[in-house]
């Protein structure tokens, strides 16, 4: 847990990871949450079906309803990586009505794009005022 200050947000992240055996307690971090940040591996199309059917649950989730959702589509620089497009339609981010979302192709080690997605998220939170 690390509350984090970004421009005029100030935010307490959970990092639940990602390890199968630990899922089933993620639910115990939504209660009060107003954003997910997701985070792919863009370069691991083997298991982009899983990434996906994770969100689906997180999003289904009813204390999550109102939350907004910013994937953060990482490892970019890789050469094989699927664009921010393709995992955007792989995750099913169409689908999601009523509820703000944005995918973010980043690349972690450097930075790039990481700022851009908590821009994205600042503004979407402060115009929902769940800052």
């Amino acid at each position: 847990m690390e509350t984090v200050q970004y421009k005029r947000l100030s935010f307490t992240m959970w990092d639940v990871g990602g390890q199968d055996k630990i899922r089933q307690l993620w639910r115990h971090y939504y209660e009060g949450s107003d954003a997910i940040i997701f985070c792919v591996d863009s370069n691991d199309r083997q298991r982009i079906d899983l990434a996906s059917m994770e969100l689906q649950k997180l999003i289904r989730s009813d204390e999550l309803r109102d939350a907004c959702v910013l994937v953060l589509a990482n490892k970019q620089d890789l050469p094989e990586s699927m664009t921010a497009s393709e995992i955007m339609e792989k995750l099913e981010m169409p689908k999601l009505r009523g509820r703000p979302w944005h995918v973010q192709p980043c690349i972690a080690t450097s930075g790039e794009g990481l700022y851009e997605g908590l821009d994205w998220l600042s503004k979407t939170l402060q115009s929902t005022n769940k800052q």
